[in-house]
């Protein structure tokens, strides 16, 4: 998601299409990559500087992608576009919505065995899905939020931090009520587990899609004007467990 010109991202040759004399370059840039995915490097050509069209497709793709411009000449401007994942995160919308997506496929993996019935294969990665949850939770509510500030006498409805957090509470609260019926085994209920796994599935889309959208550029766009790259570091430590003795959940 960077938009700089010079770049340590052309190393590698990478596929040229020329998007310059495309009548809606964003959306033909959008079916560029979604068709071709990122395999491989790709470098897109437009003839107007793209800094907002590439800002909207990443987001479009749920910043699944990294680019920067590698050349900016009247009418010619070269982006190169890899995956995210090849590279070291550089923001909080990066790290944090890369989590959102490891904890996803996590959960999508369990919610398959729930509904064959396969709770004792689903129930390790429901409990995987819980401690990556309260890792991910304690980063945002507990570190994150305030030092970004909680706006005094906001709440759930009119500001994204309140909302943030208030949603947080309900969906640690959901699965570890399935986790808790996941752990009764041969007891266990699986069209019940995976009912409310599928529930608890749109929940997290729809509050993941917020968090992205309004509330993690807000932080972005905090420490572009006072960068303080320790917290970026703090945030990858926590989701990595290195403060697990600290989380209250």
């Amino acid at each position: 998601m960077k938009r700089k010109k010079a770049t340590g991202m052309t190393d590698t040759a990478a596929e040229t299409i020329d998007l310059s004399s495309e009548p809606r370059p964003r959306m033909a840039a959008f079916a560029t990559l979604k068709e071709k995915g990122t395999d491989q490097p790709l470098e897109l050509v437009f003839s107007d500087e793209p800094t907002m069209l590439m800002q909207a497709v990443a987001l479009m793709l749920r910043n699944r992608i990294h680019w920067e411009i590698t050349e900016a000449t009247e009418g010619a401007y070269r982006v190169r576009v890899v995956d995210r994942d090849t590279m070291t995160p550089d923001s909080l919308t990066d790290l944090l919505s890369r989590d959102h997506e490891r904890l996803d496929r996590l959960f999508a993996i369990a919610l398959q065995h729930a509904n064959k019935g396969e709770i004792a294969e689903a129930k390790p990665l429901i409990e995987s899905c819980y401690q990556g949850l309260q890792r991910h939770i304690y980063c945002e509510n507990e570190v994150l939020a305030p030092h970004f500030g909680i706006p005094a006498g906001g709440d759930s409805e009119s500001d994204p931090p309140h909302q943030m957090i208030h949603e947080h509470d309900n969906i640690l609260g959901e699965l570890d009520q399935i986790r808790e019926l996941a752990a009764m085994e041969e007891l266990a209920d699986a069209s019940m587990i995976a009912a409310l796994m599928g529930i608890l599935s749109g929940t997290l889309a729809k509050h993941e899609g917020r968090e992205e959208a309004n509330l993690f550029p807000r932080w972005d766009a905090a420490l572009k004007r006072h960068p303080e790259p320790e917290l970026l570091a703090r945030a990858q430590a926590i989701l990595d467990g290195a403060e697990d003795d600290h989380i209250p959940y």
